[in-house]
């Protein structure tokens, strides 16, 4: 028997290209939010407010605060007399951070001596306390070797050799550590996964609502017909959307591609076909386009936020909270899009979250379908 879908597709295409909302929602809003998050998601830790109680006054305490205020992390904001003036400066958030270089510091050095230098944190913003705390360690640790190489020098000693074991880091995939480059990725499978759903998730429940459902249920239509009819010029508009989300992400957000446009374009049409699918099963048990755009937010937006990896590593969460991440398809195509674009994965590497995708889309394609019923 010929198959009817390509007459719903069509159908569906046409009523796509008279609708500016859905048009808007297709093409508009995925740039709008890939270009928000993009900027304003960052784990890059920059002008970190930093305020100096430079109590010695010496050339060997402004040579340290010189190697806080010349570091791109660190903006110097305030140099008071004392200690006693910066707990206001914290208090009030108009330092971060604060550094107290105590009286003495230079004779202690010259003595070979020991010195404690007090860096006093923000820790009301714990993340960026935590980096900062980084800055701060990698700062001190450069002066302490710059430090013993002129005491050995001084006495005749070769300082050539120090530190005894020499570090030679290499940075793979990502040498900048631009978290940008981590970020745009997996910004593309969180918008995809909420648009494709977004989509579709009125398609069914809209003609319900309208009373045009009834004169299709009255043609000898099948419903996986109707569904499927349905569901594929979105599925068209999508892909389009996600080619066009990582042409944006490589051009606008400098993110490296590196590997197969064509295993990533693969890969996302699985990927698209799940969100289709969600918001196709959305449509179908809803019974208004306000509970299905419910339905929609809460399975997508939130678990492709927060459970994905997108944001936080799925290997630093607690184990139960690990076992629910398996059912948010998100995480596998957050995992194969920074895998083809910044490792360039060949077709073995991410063929299981690709089969765990087609799975996924399988299972809930087949429930809308069993859902569906062709009566009022």
């Amino acid at each position: 028997m010929k198959t009817r879908v390509p007459a719903i597709a069509k159908k569906e295409l046409l009523h796509i290209l008279r609708d500016w909302r859905t048009l808007a929602m297709a093409f508009v809003l995925p740039l709008v939010l890939l270009l928000l998050f993009g900027y304003a998601i960052t784990f890059d830790i920059r002008d970190l407010r930093l305020a100096v109680a430079d109590e010695d006054r010496t050339r060997a305490s402004r040579s340290l605060v010189e190697r806080f205020s010349a570091s791109r992390y660190f903006r110097l904001v305030a140099e008071v007399p004392s200690a006693d003036h910066l707990p206001g400066l914290l208090d009030r958030g108009e330092a971060q951070i604060a550094l107290v270089v105590p009286k003495g510091y230079s004779d202690r050095l010259a003595r070979w001596e020991g010195v404690a230098v007090q860096v006093l944190f923000d820790g009301s913003e714990s993340n960026t306390a935590t980096i900062a705390s980084g800055y701060v360690d990698a700062i001190f640790n450069s002066l302490n070797v710059s430090y013993v190489k002129e005491i050995l020098s001084r006495r005749g000693l070769p300082a050539g050799g120090l530190p005894p074991v020499d570090p030679r880091v290499r940075v793979w995939f990502n040498p900048e550590l631009d978290s940008t480059s981590t970020i745009v990725p997996g910004l593309v499978a969180m918008i995809m996964m909420v648009i494709a759903a977004l989509l579709t998730s009125l398609t069914v429940v809209r003609e319900r609502e309208m009373g045009s459902l009834e004169g299709l249920i009255a043609t000898p239509v099948r419903k996986h017909e109707i569904l499927l009819g349905k569901m594929l010029p979105y599925l068209l508009i999508a892909l389009a959307d996600s080619v066009l989300a990582t042409v944006v992400g490589v051009l606008v957000f400098d993110v490296p591609f590196v590997g197969s446009a064509a295993l990533f374009i693969g890969t996302a049409l699985v990927f698209t076909v799940a969100g289709l699918s969600i918001g196709l099963l959305a449509s179908v048990v809803a019974g208004s386009q306000l509970l299905a755009n419910q339905i929609v937010f809460l399975t997508t937006l939130l678990p492709s936020m927060l459970l994905s990896g997108f944001l936080f590593p799925v290997k630093s969460m607690p184990p139960w909270v690990q076992a629910i991440t398996y059912a948010v398809p998100a995480r596998y195509f957050v995992s194969i899009c920074r895998g083809i674009l910044l490792k360039g994965q060949p077709l073995e590497d991410v063929t299981r979250p690709a089969l765990f995708l087609a799975a996924f889309g399988a299972i809930l394609l087949g429930l809308a379908i069993a859902r569906f019923r062709k009566k009022l």
